[in-house]
């Protein structure tokens, strides 16, 4: 006598389907969560051991935030890159430009998820960067991580910036 399973593969399926589904509703990104985004605000800064790194945001319009970066040893500074965090067509997009970089094709990294604790950017066709994840700890302290591959090498950078009072 066969046993009889306790699960239907058609049920199984169904529910996989139903799973995938409510995944893909979860991670997109709605533009009305765009003032969200306002955490951003100010100068954030990392300090290491040769080096400040800071990063300044402001917001535009009710469409678009720009941001830039610096690297900073001792008196010296000198801009890393250039952002834009921008609304267009229903869709959100991080857009940066780095100093001395190839300017032939400008990246376009579509938000993937934005939420009150930050938000995700990727566009997987990209080589560097591939996804940058903005994570704020609290209303003080912001995580930043860009990921992707040059040369053929996995590159990950993490900056843990510290807000600066004015």
């Amino acid at each position: 006598m066969a046993k009889k399973r306790w699960y239907n593969s058609k049920y199984l399926l169904l529910a996989g389907l139903l799973l995938a589904g409510s995944l893909r509703a979860a991670g997109q990104v709605s533009t009305a969560d765009f003032p969200l985004l306002s955490k951003l605000e100010g100068t954030w800064r990392m300090s290491t051991r040769k080096s400040t790194i800071v990063e300044r945001w402001s917001k535009i319009n009710d469409s678009t935030w720009s941001g830039k970066t610096w690297r900073v040893v001792g008196k010296d500074s000198a801009v890393q890159q250039s952002m834009q965090v921008v609304q267009r067509n229903g869709e959100i997009s991080f857009i940066p430009v780095y100093e001395g970089g190839p300017t032939a094709r400008p990246i376009r990294l579509r938000l993937r998820v934005l939420k009150p604790i930050g938000f995700v950017a990727e566009d997987l066709s990209n080589d560097f960067p591939r996804k940058i994840t903005y994570r704020f700890k609290d209303a003080r302290h912001l995580d930043a991580r860009v990921e992707g591959t040059r040369d053929g090498t996995i590159e990950e950078y993490i900056f843990q910036y510290v807000i600066v009072e004015d």
